[in-house]
């Protein structure tokens, strides 16, 4: 299967457009330029929803989101999302429509997680806000009016890798209990992007032209870590963490043309050896952040549905 007619077209019209690509931007630039191409390609509506911000407390370098569909009253579901952007880019605003769709159509409350940036925050800073994050919504489920039985984390690209680390920290404090875990496109393993480990398969095939490539995946990993090293620590590599047989039923989404597909599915492999009841899919056609181009390939967005309905099932299973 070769690349999605609509998201080909997609990235031609980037290329002819032009500019240098965002490792060679200001930051503050390339976070403007992916939250406007996502507001832009992503989710076709905009659906209503009470939206609360809590800023990061004294103490803590989140803040968190918490959206709850218009209408809907009682406990719900929850939804608790690790957005992407390699660590150094995306925010709320990115994903607010994202964010919205999901609360909408799940009938469910997403806590959007809008953990510290790179370069400003160095790593472990983003992890140290994953765990906090997990803290935090211990103590306010009672608040928030949401259901403890019912609750699935998701992480996307960078945010897969911190979904992972929250689910495990959340495990070993014994407070939470996710039903679920779902990674979409997710960066498992940071070792080919920091020189210990030689690229291979997809990370070859679609190293370069496919919207992520390596020389973006290496200025993510430099900005993020404080050196290489770094990138070979469990929590980095995920491959290697000892503590994955605590992970709960997880869903893994790769893209046909990513060059992180076979990270993501070895990930799942790996899910599988641990014991963990872990389903591996790799869509057909689609390319790294398929699920913010919804406006632009009527494919994408068909794939984001599935992976709702997934999601909501995950709910179900309780």
């Amino acid at each position: 299967m070769t690349l999605d007619p609509d998201l080909r077209r997609m990235l031609d019209r980037s290329r002819t457009a032009g500019g240098p690509p965002l490792q060679d931007i200001a930051i503050e630039d390339a976070r403007a330029a992916m939250r406007e191409m996502f507001l832009a390609n992503g989710y076709p509506f905009r659906h209503p929803a009470a939206v609360t911000h809590f800023p990061a407390g004294s103490g803590c370098g989140f803040g968190i989101h918490f959206y709850r569909p218009a209408g809907l009253n009682g406990p719900l579901p929850a939804l608790v999302y690790f957005h992407g952007g390699g660590f150094v880019l995306g925010d709320a605003a990115a994903y607010d429509v994202h964010s919205r769709a999901l609360a909408h159509l799940l009938g469910a409350a997403v806590v959007f997680v809008e953990y510290r940036l790179a370069p400003e925050h160095r790593f472990p800073a983003a992890l140290e806000d994953a765990q906090g994050a997990m803290d935090w919504l211990a103590e306010k489920i009672p608040e928030l009016d949401i259901d403890p039985a019912r609750m699935v984390l998701m992480g996307e690209s960078a945010g897969g890798n911190l979904a992972v680390n929250a689910a495990l920290h959340a495990r070993s404090q014994g407070r939470i209990a996710f039903c679920g875990l779902t990674l979409i496109y997710p960066v498992t393993d940071m070792r080919p992007f920091t020189g210990s480990h030689a690229p291979g398969g997809s990370l070859e095939t679609y190293s370069s032209g496919m919207n992520l490539d390596m020389a973006e995946m290496r200025w993510f990993c430099e900005t993020y870590l404080n050196t290489p090293s770094e990138g070979s620590l469990p929590e980095n590599a995920l491959l290697t963490h000892p503590g994955l047989a605590e992970l709960p039923p997880t869903r893994v989404y790769t893209a046909e043309c990513d060059p992180l597909r076979d990270m993501g599915m070895n990930f799942a492999l790996r899910l599988t050896e641990q014991g963990v009841r872990a389903h591996a899919e790799c869509l057909p056609g689609m390319l790294h952040s398929f699920m913010c181009h919804g406006s632009v390939s009527p494919r994408a967005l068909r794939h984001f549905f599935r992976i709702v309905e997934d999601i909501s099932s995950q709910f179900a299973s309780q």
